[in-house]
């Protein structure tokens, strides 16, 4: 899932604590406990790196069994929200700042791994711009990918409906909605020619039926 950022912070805020919503996101709250197992057994013990923290949930889940945590999210209010949200947890092991992710130079200490979750990798225009970026600060990138097939674009769709995006559609690969949300499509060869050009290697897992978790180092 990606966001319009020309969208009011309020609305922002609502897309992703429906997504979050154990009640209401039943398909996603599946895909969210594939991804923190999948966590759980290849990211620990580390100091972690969350890119796009959002309001802060896979910050707080990877605190729960590794060393530090750090999320850097562009939106203050939902920054804001997540230290509110870390004060009620009383976790000492997560802090969250405001940055961009597709210039890291502010960040001065080295992370064991980064991530960028839920498929947000595919709504960036300059992908290796931001595969570099990360990996300049990391040991290893991790992010995920949706598969195109019928079946899974299908469910997806039946997700986003759930989290109630508005007029969610299939055009192309790419899931749609009226409200400024989307979700677009990213290939394993165009991650592979990426990865090349960055002199790095890749590993790929299915995780959940309908996503992929790509893991990068140098």
């Amino acid at each position: 899932m990606a966001l319009d950022y020309e969208l009011s912070v309020e609305n922002i805020k609502q897309h992703l604590e429906a997504a979050h919503d154990p009640i209401l996101a039943i398909i996603r709250g599946q895909f969210f406990d594939a991804e923190w197992a999948f966590f759980r057994k290849n990211i620990f013990d580390q100091r972690v790196l969350v890119a796009g923290s959002g309001l802060g949930h896979d910050s707080f889940e990877l605190a729960k069994y590794n060393k530090q945590v750090l999320g850097i999210e562009l939106l203050e209010p939902l920054v804001e929200y997540s230290k509110n949200k870390l004060e009620e947890l009383g976790l000492t092991n997560v802090s969250f700042e405001v940055g961009d992710i597709t210039h890291l130079d502010f960040l001065h200490d080295k992370f064991d791994s980064a991530i960028l979750n839920m498929g947000t990798i595919g709504n960036f225009d300059d992908k290796k711009k931001i595969i570099s970026e990360l990996l300049k600060v990391s040991d290893k990138v991790y992010f995920d990918f949706y598969l195109t097939t019928e079946t899974c674009l299908e469910k997806r769709k039946r997700m986003y409906a759930e989290e109630k995006w508005i007029n969610v559609r299939i055009e192309k690969f790419r899931i749609m909605s009226d409200d400024g949300l989307d979700s677009v499509p990213i290939y394993p060869a165009g991650i592979d020619s990426i990865v090349s050009s960055l002199g790095a290697k890749v590993k790929y897992h299915q995780f959940h039926e309908f996503s992929v978790m790509v893991e990068i180092e140098k």
